[in-house]
């Protein structure tokens, strides 16, 4: 069983977080339409999966500001992901408040234990049910090229290893 740590205090995830190799099959999510959607039935040549607890934190919503900034996510052979247990309307205001484009956010609201399928769901903590902080990237073929499960919460992820795995 994998932990993380939310400012020092250590949380036992629920799930297995996909190692690099292994073949992820992700569940249907709500997006902000509110239309399902599965990422490992998209198409495109990688899928960056990035999940967190809540955009309306200033370390989720800064990162998440990143990353849909990053010039190499900014392609048409990689869509971007997030995913959280906020409401879809959360999620697009955030998106329309803060002018992120290029990323489909999604929500599993309706199911915060899709999130055991990520490996990065709380479990007995003030905090279960959301997702600890998380990036995996995929390729068409849904194969992990790349999976960073953040040890502290309040942290962000490494960047540059998601822009090394793409140029890998």
């Amino acid at each position: 069983m994998n932990t993380v740590t939310f400012m020092g205090d250590k949380i036992a995830l629920a799930g297995g977080f996909p190692q690099k190799g292994e073949v992820l099959t992700t569940p249907a999510m709500t997006s902000v339409s509110l239309a399902p959607l599965t990422i490992s039935e998209k198409q495109a040549d990688f899928k960056l999966i990035y999940l967190f607890p809540s955009v309306d934190t200033p370390v989720c919503s800064s990162s998440t500001k990143v990353i849909s900034e990053l010039a190499e996510l900014k392609s048409e052979s990689v869509d971007v992901y997030t995913v959280s247990t906020d409401l879809p309307f959360a999620l697009a205001r955030y998106q329309e408040s803060e002018g992120v484009e290029g990323v489909e956010q999604l929500s599993v609201f309706k199911s915060p234990e899709l999130l055991k399928a990520f490996g990065t769901q709380f479990e007995e903590h003030a905090l279960s049910g959301l997702s600890a902080r998380a990036v995996i990237l995929l390729d068409a073929n849904n194969v992990v090229l790349h999976s960073e499960l953040v040890s502290e919460v309040t942290e962000e992820p490494n960047y540059n290893a998601i822009v090394e795995a793409l140029k890998a």
